[in-house]
């Protein structure tokens, strides 16, 4: 059977999204990080609570946008350097 190949509407057959909202922002203030951070840390300068912030550092990492490592008890995350 051949499979069926449909085009993404969000995308439009690039394979590739537009990272827009809480995302781009997080992202953006984990880069300006000049170290590895918690996501209480990040939390608190973002204004949000804690679990929203790890929340959004998990989507990230997801997307191979955010690397993270544990540290004891605590995780600490470091935006990832793409390659153009």
């Amino acid at each position: 059977m051949t499979p069926i190949h449909i085009r993404c509407p969000t995308c439009c057959g690039t394979g590739l999204v537009l990272l827009t909202g809480v995302y781009a922002d997080t992202l953006a203030l984990l880069r300006a990080q000049p170290d590895e951070v918690t996501g209480i840390d990040m939390a608190r300068l973002d204004g949000c609570t804690g679990p929203a912030m790890n929340n959004r550092l998990a989507v990230l990492e997801g997307y191979g946008l955010v690397a993270s490592r544990r540290y004891g008890r605590k995780r600490l995350y470091r935006a990832v350097e793409l390659k153009p």
